[in-house]
């Protein structure tokens, strides 16, 4: 039987938890992505948006969209865990950033 991750077979993985791990990846790229399209547009609104951390964001999409569609095309488990810790903790801050921005709307209106 073939893996679906390389390496998952040693580590005595069921094809449902490789499934489970490519999802857990996919749905903490995703939520990053939502995020940053929702920050990217309300900062771009502003009067006198900040430019620098509009870059920031866009080099963070670009380095997500990558990975997404190409950077894990042979990746083992070890590299499927390693993004989920990194890009989770990255998810978590942009939530609280969004969370901020919406407080910040809600005032507003």
């Amino acid at each position: 039987m073939s893996e679906l991750i390389p390496g998952s077979a040693a580590l005595g993985m069921t094809n449902w938890q490789c499934i489970d791990l490519m999802e857990s990846v996919e749905d903490t790229l995703g939520a990053i992505t939502s995020s940053l399209s929702y920050l990217l547009h309300q900062e771009s609104q502003k009067a006198k948006p900040d430019t620098a951390l509009i870059a920031e964001w866009e080099a963070l999409d670009d380095e997500v969209f990558t990975l997404g569609n190409t950077g894990l095309l042979e990746a083992d488990v070890e590299t499927y865990q390693r993004v989920i810790s990194t890009y989770r903790q990255r998810s978590k801050e942009l939530g609280e950033v969004v969370d901020r921005y919406r407080a910040t709307q809600k005032r507003i209106s």
